[in-house]
This record gives structure tokens, sequence and C-alpha cells, in this order.
């Protein structure tokens, strides 16, 4: 039962986070980044208040626990949304959707330094292959111009780059605290840092409250701060307590495959052969990955 939970969990949450590309592009056409950010955590820590007022959670923590919550609120939320938010800013949803596919092959070559996971040489092949898929979809873009999509697609690297240090953080973590304490103190201390970064950086509060009465742009950052921020947070760090962070990860190819439909079916943003083949190489390699390593858990018997 607590399987098939934890499977639904990751379900659920790679289809908020596959959407939530296209809200973010939305809101950087009314915005600026800090102020989403800020108006982002605010609603997600409305959501975590709300949470627990019909939940009440027991918060006290020791101080190696706190300890590595700090740690992980540092690559989720701060380097992860940050990254994200100025990646997207300079680059299109449909390719910071097909380079998040190469996310679970960095989790396994994560898991494999911090974990001490066995790798194979057979995944160490789809890692490179996810890479130069990743490599082809760049210079193919580019039009011979480096620096059209080459910072924006950096910015999407290092936000991949940090959800997988914060999942494999995460699930050392659950050992000895819950993932809805992790959960609470992560969205809190977003809420701080964001918030506090946009005021001592010139921000207003007329602007923060006016730009509310925009509906798309509330829309989209209701979805953005209680769906996309808190939401998928608990449910990401419940999959990871529950499953292997390698078998969570393949989630987000689902994820992938949601951020490219939305940003060419809603945003109609251009389609080119290029992203097929590049999106197809990145994936194949994923498989690779994943498909042997998740043999591998099984034959060791670690999913019950």
């Amino acid at each position: 039962m607590r399987k098939n939970q934890a499977l639904l969990a990751a379900l659920t949450f790679s289809i908020i986070i596959g959407l939530s590309f296209l809200f973010v592009k939305i809101t950087l056409s009314y915005e600026n980044q800090s102020l989403i950010l800020a108006q982002r955590f605010l609603f997600a820590f409305l959501g975590v208040i709300i949470f627990t007022l019909i939940r009440p959670v027991k918060l006290r923590l020791t101080r190696k626990e706190s300890i590595n919550v700090l740690i992980i609120s540092l690559f989720y939320p701060i380097i992860f949304f940050s990254s994200q938010i100025l990646g997207l800013a300079q680059t299109t949803v449909t390719e910071a959707g097909i380079i998040q596919a190469t996310a679970p092959a960095m989790t396994v070559l994560l898991a494999a330094v911090v974990l001490k996971e066995y790798v194979q040489k057979i995944q160490i092949v789809g890692i490179l292959l996810s890479i130069a898929g990743v490599i082809f979809l760049q210079l193919m873009s580019s039009n011979g111009n480096y620096e059209f999509h080459f910072i924006g697609n950096l910015f999407i690297i290092g936000s991949i780059l940090a959800t997988a240090i914060w999942q494999i953080m995460s699930r050392k973590a659950t050992r000895t605290i819950a993932p809805v304490q992790i959960t609470i103190y992560i969205i809190s201390i977003g809420c701080i840092f964001f918030n506090a970064f946009y005021f001592m950086n010139g921000g207003e509060i007329s602007i923060y409250i006016s730009s509310l009465k925009e509906f798309p742009y509330l829309g989209s950052i209701l979805f953005l701060g209680v769906l996309s921020t808190f939401g998928s947070s608990l449910l990401s760090i419940f999959a990871v307590s529950k499953l292997p962070v390698i078998q969570v990860s393949v989630f987000n190819n689902l994820a992938t495959l949601i951020t490219v439909l939305s940003g060419i079916i809603i945003l109609q943003e251009p389609f080119h052969y290029y992203h097929v083949i590049g999106g197809i190489i990145i994936i194949i390699g994923v498989l690779i990955v994943n498909f042997k390593r998740r043999n591998k858990v099984l034959q060791k018997g670690n999913i019950k």
C-alpha cells in the first residue's frame, strides 16, 4: 500500500512540475523574477499554514536535523527556483522541458557518489548519451549565436542538479525526519529568503499587492505557490522516503513530456526536428540508466 501511495505521489508531482514551466513563463510576461518568487513562496507558506491548522504537525528537530534541513533548503528551494526562473527568462519552455530529461541521469551519478550505489557501465553510457542529446539540442538551437539560449539552458541545468542533490539528501534525512516536517521548514525558509531578497533590492509593497489584481497572473502564482511549490515538495519528499531516489527520478520523463506539449500547444512555441532528435537521444539515455538500475535494485531486494 505504501509503495502504491509513493508511486501515486511521484506521478502527481511529475504532472504538477511539468505544468509549472508553463505557469512560470506566463508570470514572467507580467512581472520580474524576484517578485514572482517572493509571491510564489508567500502563497506556498499560506498553504503550509492552512495545512498545519487542519493537520497539526510536530516541528521540533534536533540540532543535527536542523542543520540537514538548512542544507536541503539551500539546494531546494533557493538554488533550484532561482536557477529555474532565471533560465526560463532566457530560454523556451520546450527546450527547458527537454533538458529536464537529464535529471534522472544526474540523480544516478550523484547517488553513486553520495549514497555509494553501484553504477553499471551501461548506465555510464546512458548518462553520456543524455548529455550528448543536450549538447546536440543546444548547438542546433543556437543557429551560430551561442548567447541566444546558452545562458538560459545553463541555469536550467543548474536547477536540475539542485533537484538531484535535494532528492538524495531528502531520502537520507527522512530516516529521522518526517517528510511533512522537511516540507514545512523548506517552504518557510524559502518564503523568508525570497521575500527578503525582493524588498532588500528595492521592491515596493504597492507593486507587490497591485500585481495580484491581474487574474491570469494571480491564477498562475496560486498554482506555482500552492501546488507546484508546497504540493510537489510534499509529494516528492514522501515519494523518496518510500522508494529509491533513482526510481522516483524516472518520473521526470513524464514531466518533460507535459512541459514540451504545453509549450507547443498552449504557448505556440516553435517546434523543430532537432527538438525531436535531441529529445529522443536524451530519453533513450535516461531509459538505459533507469531500466538497468531498477533491475539491479529489484535483484538486491531493496524494494519491498
